[in-house]
């Protein structure tokens, strides 16, 4: 899988100027988020998958383009907005004329990045650019907008006509800024004057923000600047080459599109695990399930099997107790079992009632016969 988003976080570290340079400008600025180098995809995301998912999420059309966009913006007229109000905080340290001179060029590069800002948001947030401001590496793009590319290259006009002086230079030089844009990032472009619609209302405010802190942001720049560019000569030296020495849109950027598709991936993640568990769960019930059908089927087989037993055993029972009656019943004689076996024939009980009843009348005969003589 390409890891277009993880080679992109890692083109920046911890102690590049990119990073260094906004945090010590954040610390001046109340609505700037404390921000500090988010590190590698996977430490952002937390676990393999996450960051697995996190990269699909960022081949999206809209991240790409985001990504695109944020680059767009550092390259933009070598790093104009960024690097003269860096370079004038610089000047006005060594006390030289002409510190905040400002060409309309400087108007022009402002509207622009505040449009390519608004189209980024845009792209990432499927036409809903006022999410922006609702994510941390969004808040930092506009503080870093907003003390960047308004407050210290428009000081002199802080100074004279307060924010509404700054702010106008969005609503004056925007048209010329959307057909620079347009010509730099073709005609999708169109899409940022009506981003821009959603996010300027924040923007402004976040700048009436700024002004109340345009003096201490321009004291730490004349205090702080020289020393972290490694002196004031080196100024110059970096304006040449501003879109590799302060990439800072870009460095934001990336984190923007990170911090979006890190939370898509860590919740997709979390669902795939949640799923995982349902379904381990739920097959560990049919196996106890089937487990127990189991056992159950055992024991009615088994008490299947001892009634048939048992049944078995009666029918052994009843069908020796016959034999055993005839062993045990007494033995007894009949005439005609003695005439089978030629044995003489033995009178019973109805042969001596006749040897009786013959005598009996015989007797009465003869008394009947005395009587007539």
């Amino acid at each position: 899988m390409s890891a277009v988003l993880t080679t992109a976080i890692a083109e920046f570290s911890a102690g590049d100027l990119c990073v260094r340079i906004p945090s010590g400008l954040f610390s001046v600025l109340p609505f700037a988020p404390a921000w500090t180098h988010p590190g590698s995809l996977l430490e952002q995301a937390g676990s393999a998958r996450a960051a697995e998912l996190a990269e699909e999420a960022a081949k999206r059309e809209g991240a790409t383009r985001a990504l695109q966009v944020f680059g767009l913006l550092d390259k933009a007229d070598a790093g104009i907005a960024i690097f003269s109000g860096l370079r004038g905080a610089v000047k006005a340290y060594r006390k030289e004329d002409g510190a905040w001179e400002v060409d309309p060029q400087q108007g022009v590069d402002a509207a622009l990045k505040v449009l390519g800002i608004a189209w980024a948001a845009w792209s990432l947030y499927e036409g809903d650019a006022a999410k922006l401001a609702s994510s941390k590496a969004g808040r930092a793009i506009l503080a870093w907008y907003v003390a960047a590319d308004l407050v210290l290259p428009f000081a002199d006009n802080v100074a004279e006509g307060g924010v509404g002086l700054v702010t106008g230079v969005i609503d004056r030089y925007t048209p010329d800024a959307a057909a620079q844009l347009a010509a730099m990032g073709g005609p999708d472009a169109a899409a940022s004057t009506t981003a821009l619609a959603a996010i300027l209302g924040t923007v402004k405010g976040l700048a009436a923000q700024g002004v109340q802190a345009a003096g201490p942001l321009n004291g730490w720049a004349k205090e702080k600047l020289p020393g972290v560019l490694g002196g004031a000569d080196a100024i110059s030296g970096a304006a040449a080459t501003a879109a590799d020495a302060l990439s800072v849109y870009r460095y934001f950027g990336t984190a923007l599109v990170a911090e979006v598709c890190v939370a898509e991936g860590v919740a997709k993640a979390a669902a795939e695990q949640a799923a995982k568990a349902e379904h381990d769960r739920a097959a560990a019930a049919a196996q106890a399930e089937a487990l127990v059908r189991e056992e159950t089927s055992r024991r009615e087989a088994e008490a299947k099997n001892r009634e048939a037993s048992a049944q078995r055993e009666d029918y052994s029972l009843a069908a020796a107790e016959p034999a055993s009656s005839l062993q045990n019943a007494p033995i007894k004689y009949t005439r005609q079992s003695d005439e089978k076996a030629g044995l003489p024939a033995k009178s019973g009980c109805f042969g001596c009632a006749g040897v009786m009843l013959a005598i009996f009348v015989l007797g009465a005969a003869s008394t009947a016969w005395a009587a007539l003589g």
